[in-house]
């Protein structure tokens, strides 16, 4: 499982727990149902949170808060066959095999892009069969995507919004009305962060492959991520706090809309996305003591209390 919009499993519940892994389950029972076991290497923690958003702000399925019997995961069911995951899966298989594409195309872990593809191969054509309209919706902001890069774009702000528009196309295609104008910020500006976690987490592989990354652009002195971090820390600490400000503003005008797996969320938002800034930016390995003061200053500085 991969991503970045993760829960502090510490801090929750043990039934807290149980609910965020039923969640955690059932995008892979649904991929697996769907689209064949090979698509279960799709999961990751965006998907998880998608289901569990949309689930506790339309639905309340109290299915999920009860102990699963089954031990070995990959091997059970689904416990909720709604359209929503059905489709909330197809767009997790055709998005991944669009970022496939854009590795294999740049040379980036060419072997294992292809041998993904291949493995997938049946999954992504089914998905764009059940589909077309969201593969069309997401080689569309590839598209775009991919010419603001050409142009080479400098604002990482701007790339994210970019690299996002895909997916808000699709959620809004997919729930309709009910992708409201609050729901949409909220997950344009979690897009945004990912995009700028993920630049920020590559610095050091996309400056040795010469790859296209916001950061580096008119950057031509640029000799490692530590080093890039440590000159430019206020200027990161200061676009991170602010994104996260945006994400956590954004659930906040939601929050009393949630039917159920408010504590979760809270963790998710509050306590999960600024741990996952300051791993990316700060890296596995301590930082030193002024370098992670510098980055926590400007970072605290922008980012809302929490409630």
């Amino acid at each position: 499982m991969f991503g970045y919009i993760i829960p502090i499993e510490s801090e929750l519940s043990p039934s807290q727990k149980v609910t965020y892994r039923n969640y955690y389950c059932e995008t892979c029972h649904h991929l697996k149902e769907k689209y064949g076991y090979m698509s279960t290497l799709t999961v990751n923690y965006e998907m998880t949170f998608a289901t569990l958003f949309f689930d506790s702000i339309f639905h309340n399925n109290e299915l999920f808060h009860k102990q699963k019997k089954t031990r070995f995961c990959i091997f059970g069911h689904s416990i909720c066959d709604e359209k929503l995951m059905h489709e909330l899966a197809a767009y997790t298989v055709l998005a991944i095999n669009n970022s496939l594409i854009d590795d294999k195309e740049d040379n980036t872990h060419l072997l294992k892009a292809k041998l993904a593809l291949l493995c997938l191969n049946r999954a992504i054509v089914k998905a764009k069969t059940e589909f077309p309209e969201y593969d069309i919706l997401i080689l569309d902001g590839y598209k775009k995507l991919i010419e603001a890069e050409s142009a080479k774009e400098s604002d990482p702000l701007i790339m994210g919004t970019y690299s996002t528009q895909s997916m808000l196309d699709v959620f809004s295609l997919m729930l309709g009305a009910k992708f409201s104008n609050r729901l949409y910020k909220l997950f344009k500006n979690l897009g945004i962060w990912i995009y700028i976690m993920d630049a920020i987490e590559d610095l050091d592989e996309d400056a040795s492959r010469d790859t296209y990354n916001p950061f580096l652009i008119n950057n031509t002195n640029f000799q490692s991520k530590r080093q890039f971090i440590s000159d430019n820390a206020f200027t990161i600490g200061e676009l991170v706090g602010d994104v996260t400000n945006a994400i956590q503003k954004s659930y906040l005008s939601l929050r009393s809309n949630l039917k159920s797996n408010t504590e979760i969320l809270d963790n998710i938002i509050f306590r999960g996305v600024p741990f996952s800034s300051h791993k990316i930016i700060c890296g596995d390995a301590s930082p030193n003591l002024s370098l992670k003061q510098r980055i926590n200053e400007a970072f605290s500085a922008t980012v809302q209390s929490n409630p």
